[in-house]
């Protein structure tokens, strides 16, 4: 909450805005200087209105600084740790105070952004408009195939329902996953027994008699306690299920979904990649098969960092608030 607050040194009075929140159990607090006169109550509603996204923001600015010191990684530095933890509160914050009309809006949005993005790094992207267009009617554009209709309905609903599904993640939710994205083609749910290979990289997936041997170790490895961000782990989770490579078809979508799933779990936006950022992805790929994680995390960390700057960055512009929310409390 947000209260005036008055301190008086030397037998003069200072005034302070002052908002409270809790972090870890603990009730931590920030403040903004207002003078040495105490405002009326018209005066401090102003003040109020004035002041308290900035006090948001500096709330979370302090429980980024802490919640990110916790880590211990190899891969990321401090301030790109900061930047995630800033974007995980401001996230919190922002779903306290928008309506719900707000937040259904912004979901959809970026649902669209989302899915284009999965999609645009496949071998058959759609336009975002045709996107919009399927999201509208429900059917095909014209030029579209229907097979694309379909895995656009599909991502959509998936999208909505993968971060439940990662919360239980093992490789039965995994299949069905799959099954789903391919839903009436016949060639979902059903692991790949022939071999693979993985574009733009020597490395080879294992055959198809260890899919599922590997598939299990990876699983064992996500559920194993780790210092890694769980950023870093998510990137260390999908650059492993690609080299997998446990379908036919549809791993880099099933891999993506996978992967958005496991940054909203943990409180961080989902990705939104441009057709553009292909060979910037596969090059990050491609870097984690010769065994580079520290570059394949930086990759993957700076073209997501563009994709979200204003939220990891955390300016007043991050909080998209009109000046009635302004009043309202995140925390």
């Amino acid at each position: 909450m947000v209260y005036l607050t008055k301190k008086t040194t030397r037998g003069q009075n200072y005034y302070y805005l002052v908002k409270s929140f809790k972090y870890d159990g603990r009730v931590e607090k920030v403040q903004q200087y207002l003078g040495s006169d105490e405002p009326n109550e018209s005066e401090l509603e102003h003040l109020k209105q004035k002041y308290t996204i900035d006090l948001e923001l500096a709330a979370i600015e302090r429980m980024a600084i802490m919640s990110s010191e916790t880590y211990r990684t190899p891969y990321l530095d401090k301030e790109a740790l900061l930047g995630l933890e800033r974007m995980k509160f401001l996230n919190r914050a922002l779903h306290r105070i928008e309506t719900i009309e707000q937040r259904t809006s912004e979901k959809m949005r970026n649902l669209i952004s989302t899915i284009n993005g999965n999609m645009s790094l496949s071998s058959a992207p759609l336009s975002i408009d045709n996107i919009e267009a399927i999201f509208e009617h429900d059917r095909a554009p014209t030029g579209v195939p229907l097979s694309k209709v379909l895995e656009v309905l599909a991502l959509r609903r998936l999208n909505d329902e993968v971060p439940e599904r990662v919360a239980r993640i093992d490789k039965r939710n995994i299949l069905k996953l799959h099954q789903d994205l391919l839903e009436g083609t016949g060639r979902g749910g059903v692991l790949r027994e022939s071999s693979a290979s993985l574009p733009g990289s020597a490395f080879m997936p294992p055959p198809a008699v260890l899919i599922e041997d590997e598939l299990e170790g990876l699983l064992q490895w996500w559920h194993d306690p780790s210092p890694l961000h769980p950023f870093e782990r998510a990137i260390l989770f999908h650059h492993r299920f690609q080299q997998v490579r446990p379908f036919e078809s549809g791993n880099g979508l099933v891999g993506r979904l996978i992967l958005d799933g496991m940054l909203v779990r943990t409180g961080l936006s989902t990705t939104r990649w441009q057709k553009e950022d292909r060979s910037i992805y596969l090059s990050g790929l491609v870097a984690g098969d010769r065994g580079d994680r520290t570059k394949l995390i930086k990759i993957f960390w700076q073209a997501y960092r563009n994709q979200h700057r204003t939220s990891v960055e955390g300016g007043r512009d991050s909080m998209r608030l009109s000046p009635r929310q302004a009043q309202l409390e995140a925390f």
